[in-house]
């Protein structure tokens, strides 16, 4: 067998030992691919859709041939000027949108950082055009950071234009392998390379795990308005946490807003009620994997500005908890009323069929009496109504608590909504849930601890 780029032996052998790897990871740490061709590089689709596994990789692959085809996918205008489509620029745009689409389409949120995404552009001649050279720049992003550019020059002479398509998705298939696989030398991208025939540039990227700090000040700082960080699990316990290089969401994901100060039992067990009060009332199937996020904003409508520096003592706390949901992530954003989370949190969920992006917020009564208390609203009821049926596609599941020495369920005050509202609100039975623990509770016995 030949081990020439330019061989459809070597295409295939390759699209066979990225599938043999990526099958014999965990589940959870699978790679989940999109790929965006313009131009050559389209038989790396063929070369991975044919081998066997290629649906725990291959997510989507798409040939964007004509220039206003692949205007639409990275999201220009149609009447784009001044673009050169064979450049790094429109191949980082395509493996951008790429990416999005991985992570769109992974339901499983414990598979997220491992999504990538690949964008390919290139411009091809036959051998007949003696003279000229053939470029492609090829650009393959995952969803923790690492990313890796190829710049490729191509000497067409006495090659088809098919045998440089093969190689040109040969080094598809080598840029996925390099995201994925986690090697940290550029070199190893050179293997096999006709010297003669093909001259490479290579940029790479690697980032390690964009660390909760770092994420942590980009949110406080205004860099980003929102961030997603997914736990990362060893011998089937959380280790650490990875922040999405895009913060995605996915659609009718459970929202547990909170300042989880500190994070404890109690969260867990509403986290918990609350997922099986949602599968009672729109039950999924196994393979759909609903997600819990504990959200907190450094702003509070009620409460002090939180110190950055204690968010991240906060996260890694989580770490420390007994059961947590099994798919579960943390979201961090700077909305303090419940309709800018609902705004920002639902610019990162995707729906393929155009209806309005779903999610349930999981809530204690006490923080349910401040939704609806009409001070808020200029004590207007009618502007109370509006805003929450602004908040589409939005629920509320709700846990009773212990205030003012008994026990608050909220169906009282829910009954005493107005229809128009009434059926956006879901209390979980005392039954299902009853957890006197508070994150008060906690501080003060640390304190007494401290100062004994």
């Amino acid at each position: 067998m030949s081990s020439s780029v330019f061989s459809a032996e070597t295409l295939d052998a390759k699209a066979k030992e990225l599938m043999k790897r990526n099958l014999a990871l965990d589940e959870s740490e699978r790679n989940s691919c999109c790929i965006a061709v313009a131009g050559g590089g389209g038989k790396a689709l063929s070369a991975l859709s044919s081998t066997s596994g290629a649906s725990q990789l291959l997510l989507e692959g798409c040939i964007t041939y004509s220039r206003k085809s692949y205007l639409s996918y990275v999201g220009l205008p149609s009447d784009t000027t001044g673009f050169f489509y064979t450049s790094m620029e429109a191949s980082r745009l395509a493996s951008k949108a790429a990416l999005l689409k991985s992570l769109h389409q992974t339901s499983d949120c414990r598979r997220m950082p491992h999504c990538v995404g690949v964008g390919c552009t290139s411009t091809l001649t036959s051998f007949s055009d003696s003279g000229e050279k053939s470029t492609a720049f090829i650009v393959a992003t995952r969803a923790d950071g690492r990313e890796v550019c190829l710049s490729i020059l191509l000497d067409g002479s006495g090659r088809t234009r098919e045998e440089q398509d093969i190689c040109v998705s040969n080094w598809v298939l080598r840029a996925i392998d390099f995201v994925s696989s986690g090697s940290n030398t550029v070199d190893d991208l050179h293997e096999e390379r006709e010297e003669k025939a093909i001259r490479i540039e290579t940029e790479y990227t690697c980032v390690e795990g964009i660390d909760t700090e770092t994420t942590v000040k980009r949110v406080v700082d205004g860099a980003q308005a929102i961030a997603v960080l997914i736990p990362l699990y060893k011998s089937g316990h959380p280790v650490s946490f990875q922040a999405l290089a895009a913060p995605v969401i996915p659609n009718g994901s459970l929202i547990f807003p909170g300042s989880f100060n500190p994070p404890h039992k109690g969260h867990i067990a509403l986290a918990e009620a609350a997922l099986q009060a949602e599968q009672d009332r729109r039950p999924c199937s196994r393979s759909e994997k609903r997600a819990t996020y504990f959200e907190l904003s450094l702003l509070n409508a009620d409460k002090p500005a939180i110190d950055p520096r204690s968010v991240v003592e906060r996260i890694q706390y989580f770490l420390e908890l007994e059961s947590p949901p099994s798919h579960w992530g943390i979201i961090l954003t700077m909305a303090p009323l419940f309709s800018d989370k609902v705004s920002e949190i639902q610019k990162c969920i995707a729906t393929f069929d155009n209806s309005c992006p779903k999610m349930s917020f999981v809530i204690g009564a006490d923080t349910l009496v401040r939704l609806i208390d009409r001070k808020y609203y200029g004590n207007d009821e009618s502007k109370m109504v509006s805003a929450l049926q602004e908040m589409g596609g939005t629920r509320f599941l709700v846990g009773g608590r212990a205030l003012s020495h008994r026990f608050v369920s909220g169906s009282e005050e829910i009954s005493q909504l107005p229809a128009a509202v009434n059926d956006m609100f879901t209390t979980i039975s005392e039954e299902n849930f009853r957890s006197d623990i508070s994150s008060t509770e906690i501080r003060d016995s640390w304190s007494k601890v401290k100062y004994r």
